[in-house]
């Protein structure tokens, strides 16, 4: 062997023994300890913080959590900074005095969920912990935040009925009292309820049923979007703890939902009592694995769990896979990874079944930063008229509406809408009848990135205003006056007395213009009637005549007293109510159901003829794709 080469060894060996810490000071380990019935899991935060989430039942401190936590380098000497108790059940806490007289000291805190329940495993509990720094176990506030190093952090989200953001819900079942946590490092999220209960909210649809009550909503509904206490994404979570070893007490849709995870482990195994058949077909199928499809609205997770149920029964699930204590690691980055040792003491050891070890995308990896302009296609301006017209456009993204216009192209006004569409449309009113305008489109997407169109112009149409020529009096008779009093507005009236006898009593007379337009080119007519009546409370009817049917088709009904009123009316296709001719005929009739006469009193008349204006043909399509792809490539 050359020198060369032994030097060479040696810097790689000693690459190789420092790469390994450096890589697992960054990174959260979560532990699903091997317990059979029961539940244990380790936590391992970046910074080596370490917290034990329950040690299983009796006797598997000692046979399973000691010796998994000496597998894995956390020697007594060690010792634990946290444990949690998530409620006082032995298959959860009964292990724990046992990992402290192994030797393990508690460095920070021993924490429970409040409750009163009492039993040997609790005695047992509390007296071992009073002998670690730690001290005794207290009851964990809500909300409490543990620093896992590196921007991980550890949340207590519930206990007890009690839950963050201010909520509760009166519970007295033990399990139904369990602490929930959630784990976070940057974006990866696992969530943890010990054997919190579910209820029965979707027992029409999972067929899951029990007589606990629903605690699970309420929980990670507060912790989801728009919930009391926002923690995680609306895409939920990485990793979720299966809650009372996939009892049908628990794993409603609502935690399955919200969560939507990625991968769902269920802490379970052999010295279950005779009739549970943990963990159960309703919740593995037909929540977990997504076959409820009625109200599991999200895709299946991959489901793990340490080992089989037994004694098994009919209701048994066999779906999910048989693994052996779990290890999920992750740098909160981009992805995280789950493997498993296969060590299973009930059912076949099915880690190679699982696919695993596997690494998965996390749900919250951040996109990169957009730097990409909207494409802007298809300008159009519909509906033009003598005053006003329509400017229409799609995006390829999401994006805000501007039009800028003018007479030139330095256009010099502009109308905008904030909202943020695809597809886009803004009205122009106000303008100049017969003149050309310029316009062109912009759209901003939410990242700021602008996109500008190329400039595009269109026509508009002409206005003419016409006033009567003739006036007809169908019921009634002529007071004063004549057509030409109703070419202004000035109180120079066209009088019409009604009729003197019977009930109602009426005036109905109509005037009329000649336009020179043909009734094909008109698109919009406006006719505007300002007038009043001698008496109060006269019921005034007006009609515009329809020359395709030769009748008289309402336009308005209005009560008119003393003080003249101006009626508008627009027909935007108008054709039916010009002649061949160009005759338009505006009715006002007046009613009254006295036997009192009146005097109907026409002040002013006219009709605004609008003829279509037109877009200006070009390649606007093609432009404005170029444009965009200049943008691009700048």
């Amino acid at each position: 062997m050359t020198r060369r080469l032994v030097v060479s060894r040696v810097f790689l060996w000693v690459v190789l023994a420092f790469l390994p810490i450096s890589v697992a000071a960054q990174q959260l380990e979560i532990h699903y300890i091997n317990v059979s019935w029961g539940g244990s899991v380790l936590v391992k935060g970046p910074n080596g913080t370490t917290v034990l989430l329950e040690a299983g039942n009796t006797g598997r401190g000692t046979g399973r959590v000691v010796p998994y936590l000496q597998s894995i380098g956390i020697m007594p000497a060690n010792g634990l900074d946290y444990t949690f108790a998530g409620h006082q059940h032995c298959d959860h806490l009964g292990g724990l005095d046992e990992v402290i007289q192994a030797g393990y000291n508690v460095h920070t805190k021993n924490y429970y969920n409040g409750s009163s329940t009492t039993s040997t495993c609790v005695t047992g509990w509390n007296s071992a912990a009073a002998t670690t720094t730690a001290g005794a176990p207290i009851s964990v506030p809500v909300g409490t935040q543990i620093d896992l190093g590196n921007g991980a952090r550890l949340t207590v989200v519930a206990r007890n009925g009690s839950i963050i953001g201010g909520g509760s819900v009166s519970v007295s079942n033990e399990n139904d009292r369990s602490i929930a946590i959630l784990i976070q490092y940057g974006g990866f999220d696992y969530l943890w309820a010990s054997d919190m209960g579910g209820g029965s909210i979707d027992e029409s649809c999972t067929g899951r049923s029990t007589s606990q009550i629903d605690v699970e909503s309420f929980v990670v509904q507060a912790i989801s979007p728009g919930g009391a206490f926002p923690l995680i994404s609306s895409g939920g979570i990485d990793v979720l703890n299966v809650n009372h070893h996939g009892s049908e007490s628990s794993t409603n849709k609502n935690w399955m939902n919200l969560s939507q995870p990625a991968v769902a482990v269920i802490s379970t195994g052999a010295g279950q009592s005779s009739g549970f058949e943990l963990p159960r077909i309703d919740v593995v199928e037909h929540v977990l694995l997504a076959q409820a499809t009625a109200c599991i609205t999200v895709p299946p997770a991959l489901v793990l769990q340490t080992e089989e149920g037994a004694p098994a029964g009919t209701q048994t699930s066999f779906a999910g896979f048989s693994v052996g204590n779990v290890k999920i690691t992750t740098d909160g980055v981009s992805t995280f990874t789950v493997s498993a040792d296969g060590a299973v003491t009930q059912g076949p050891n099915e880690v190679a079944a699982a696919g695993l070890p596997r690494t998965i995308a996390l749900d919250d990896v951040a996109a990169p930063p957009d730097t990409t302009p909207p494409v802007i296609s298809n300008v159009q301006a519909t509906g033009i008229t003598a005053s006003g017209a329509t400017i229409t456009w799609t995006t390829d993204e999401a994006s805000d509406s501007v039009v800028e216009y003018g007479p030139t192209t330095s256009y010099g006004s502009s109308v905008s809408n904030a909202t943020n569409v695809t597809s886009h449309s803004i009205p122009l009113s106000g303008l100049s009848g017969n003149t050309l305008y310029h316009y062109r489109v912009k759209s901003t997407d939410a990242a700021g990135n602008a996109a500008t169109s190329v400039d595009h112009s269109f026509q508009t149409g002409g206005s003419t205003n016409y006033v009567p020529t003739a006036t007809t009096i169908l019921v009634g008779s002529l007071a004063s006056g004549s057509f030409s009093n109703l070419a202004t507005n000035n109180e120079s009236y066209y009088q019409v007395n009604s009729t003197t006898s019977g009930t109602p009593r009426i005036t109905d007379w109509y005037a009329s213009a000649t336009i020179s337009e043909a009734p094909a080119a008109v698109s919009r007519l406006i006719t505007t009637y300002n007038g009043d009546y001698s008496r109060n409370s006269t019921t005034q009817t007006l009609y515009l005549f329809n020359w395709s049917t030769a009748t008289w088709t309402q336009i308005d009904s209005s009560t008119v007293g003393q003080t003249d009123v101006t009626i508008t009316n627009t027909q935007n296709a108008p054709a039916n109510f010009i002649s061949a001719t160009g005759e338009i005929r505006l009715r006002v009739r007046g009613s009254r159901s006295s036997s009192q006469s009146f005097i109907a009193r026409g002040d002013f008349v006219r009709f605004t003829v609008e003829s279509a204006g037109s877009s200006i043909s070009r390649l606007g399509l093609k432009n404005d794709l170029l444009a965009s792809r200049r943008l691009l490539e700048e």
